[in-house]
């Protein structure tokens, strides 16, 4: 049985307002998420320039990362087991959106499967975090994936 999207598009607008202290907030966070289904817990890490990053963990030691901003993704990397880059592409917008806020995250865009109904995102809850005092670059993400499942 799906779960129900936990937010209304009232309460989306109604939260727009309170997007200056949420982006304040996210800076230097570690988020840990829960959902949708065919990510499954998956990290958001975000630093002090606002630099986002969604790492998603496969069962294979593949990983998937969307590096982006606080509204959407710029970049897919693919790394293989041993963290080597088997597949980068850019992205313009609309391909992979989110909107995070304290307890959920709000994904759309044309790299997700579609849904029944078009206009409703998928949704992950924040199920974690804690504070994250590090610069996003290309070194500190391979460390990160290695230690993410070592499960450090």
């Amino acid at each position: 049985m799906k779960k129900a999207i936990p937010i209304t598009p009232a309460e989306v607008i109604k939260r727009m307002i309170d997007i200056p202290k949420i982006l304040d907030w996210s800076r230097n966070k570690h988020l840990i998420v829960s959902g949708p289904e065919f990510w499954g817990i998956h990290h958001i890490f975000i630093d002090k320039h606002l630099k986002h990053v969604v790492i998603c963990l496969k069962s294979d030691y593949t990983a998937h990362t969307f590096i982006g901003n606080p509204v959407r993704a710029s970049e897919w990397r693919k790394y293989d087991k041993d963290q080597k880059v088997i597949l980068n592409k850019t992205f313009d917008e609309k391909v992979l959106e989110w909107k995070i806020y304290k307890d959920l995250v709000l994904y759309r865009g044309e790299t997700l499967p579609p849904k029944e109904i078009q206009a409703e995102p998928y949704w992950g809850e924040v199920v974690g975090g804690e504070d994250f005092d590090n610069e996003i670059n290309d070194d500190w993400l391979i460390y990160e994936i290695r230690k993410l499942f070592r499960g450090d």
